[in-house]
This record gives C-alpha cells, sequence and structure tokens, in this order.
C-alpha cells in the first residue's frame, strides 16, 4: 500500500469536497416551471439584484454559501431573479413567493415548505429544508410559521419600555372598534358609550401620546410583524376580561346593556403594560 504525504491527503480531500459541493443554478423567471417539471425536489430561491429591495441585498451570496454544504444528489438548487423587486414576473400556475427573498421547496411543481428571508446559517438553513422533505406543509401553515417566527424575532427587539408604549396604544385601538360597534348597533347608547370610552382614554393620555411617538419611529417590516402580534395579545385579553371578570357572554347577539357595562368598567382593565 503506497501511503500518500498527509498535506496530499488533506489536498485531495478538499478537491473532493469543492468537487462535490452543491452549486445553484440560475434560471429566468419563464424557464422555471419547465425546469421543476424535470425536477423531482428543487429549492428555488426567489430575489433581485435591484438595490431598492433592502432585504434582498446579499440574499443570493448567502443562499449559495448555505446550500454549498449538501451532499444530497436529491434535490437541486436554482435561483430566479428579476430586475425591478416589486413587478413580479408571471410564474402561470406555479405558486410564487409572497415576498423577497424567499426560498420555496418544490416536489413535482407543488410548494412543501420554505423559508422566508435571507439564508442564515447552512447548517439550520439545510436542516429546515430537510424538514419540509420529510413532513410537507401546506401554504397556509407556510405563512402562519412565517408570521411566527419574525413577530417572535420583532417582539425581541422591543425594549420593555417600547412594548409597554405600544401595548397601550394598540389596547386603546382595541378597545375603540368594540365601543364604536357597540355603537353603531345601538344608536341609543352611542354618546353614553362615547363618554365613557373618552374618559378612559383621557385618563391615559400622557402614556398614549408617548406611545403615538414610539410608534412613530419604527416602521419596518419587523415592526408591522411585532405590531400584528400585539394586537392579537390584546385583543385576546380584552375578550378573556370581558368574559371572566365582566361575565359578559360572547355568544348570541349582543345586548346594550353588555355594551354599556363593558364601557363603564373601562377603568378596571388592568393596565396593558403586563405581558
Amino acid at each position: 500500500m503506497i501511503s500518500l504525504p498527509s498535506s496530499l491527503l488533506l489536498a485531495a480531500a478538499l478537491s473532493a469536497n469543492i468537487a462535490t459541493a452543491a452549486t445553484v443554478q440560475d434560471l429566468k423567471p419563464q424557464e422555471l416551471a419547465g425546469f421543476l417539471a424535470r425536477h423531482d425536489t428543487v429549492a428555488v430561491q426567489f430575489t433581485s439584484p435591484d438595490p431598492k429591495c433592502r432585504y434582498c441585498i446579499g440574499a443570493a451570496q448567502a443562499y449559495t454559501q448555505a446550500v454549498a454544504p449538501s451532499r444530497d444528489p436529491g434535490i437541486r438548487f436554482v435561483r430566479v431573479q428579476w430586475p425591478v423587486w416589486h413587478k413580479f414576473p408571471d410564474f402561470g400556475q406555479l405558486e410564487k413567493p409572497v415576498g423577497l427573498p424567499e426560498v420555496l421547496l418544490y416536489r413535482r411543481s407543488e410548494v412543501i415548505g420554505g423559508v422566508s428571508g435571507k439564508p442564515g446559517d447552512a447548517r439550520t438553513f439545510l436542516a429546515e429544508i430537510q424538514g419540509y422533505r420529510e413532513k410537507p406543509v401546506t401554504t397556509k401553515e407556510r405563512h402562519r410559521a412565517y408570521q411566527e417566527a419574525a413577530s417572535a424575532k420583532a417582539l425581541a427587539a422591543l425594549s420593555p419600555e417600547e412594548a409597554a408604549s405600544t401595548r397601550r396604544l394598540i389596547r386603546k385601538d382595541v378597545v375603540g372598534q368594540i365601543i364604536a360597534a357597540c355603537s353603531k348597533e345601538f344608536p341609543d347608547v352611542a354618546t353614553n358609550l362615547q363618554q365613557a370610552y373618552d374618559a378612559w382614554v383621557q385618563g391615559q393620555k400622557p402614556v398614549l401620546d408617548k406611545a403615538a411617538t414610539v410608534m412613530l419611529t419604527r416602521s419596518s417590516r419587523e415592526d408591522a410583524y411585532a405590531t400584528n402580534a400585539l394586537v392579537a395579545q390584546e385583543t385576546e385579553k380584552v375578550r378573556t376580561w370581558t368574559v371572566d371578570a365582566l361575565k359578559i357572554p360572547q355568544q348570541g347577539k349582543p345586548q346594550a346593556e353588555s355594551c354599556l357595562k363593558f364601557a363603564r368598567n373601562l377603568g378596571s382593565l388592568p393596565d396593558a403594560a403586563q405581558p
């Protein structure tokens, strides 16, 4: 047996890795349907070189780096780009991304999973792709997962003070919508409902004014996801308070007395700043 020097063995190993590293094939939008029809499982990155798409900057390179460690011959990696990021090409009957950048995993031309945003750690990214191969998800499930992940990330980025201020402002809007609906349903008591609401709002004016200032400084896509998550949380907290504390049932047609009871007890509604 011939023994090779360790330096030659290392060089051979590196050469083998380079030779088998997964690569990304760039396709034109009109080529995608045909490519998917010829291959069983394909991960497609949708992105754009348009500098106005700030989330797309560096996404193509990140995708190339993320897929490179893959040694699985059962999946192909491709990328589709177009010059003006918001002018989506016509993909025919194929399901297209909801935003850029996004990686969709197709099996026999049907989407079975996806990863939103710029790929990060290669091991994590490939594990996500493999997870969808083993357990496909529906489009609705995928979109919900996107929003939950983005919401969690965005909420973590809010300082405790920002979160408290934002919750108070959202609480004001949630309660205001209930009062508006009651006023429309029962015009005879609308004045009483509005007066109770106005008094409740006035009592929080300093913190609400501060919250409005906070909201004006946060306008990214992540901030929108955070706000959506807080709206859902505050809506549920108000509903729970209405049922548990006020004993107002949620089933059946609303009653004017229930609306008045809700409005007159707003002062006992727990502080929205509490998670």
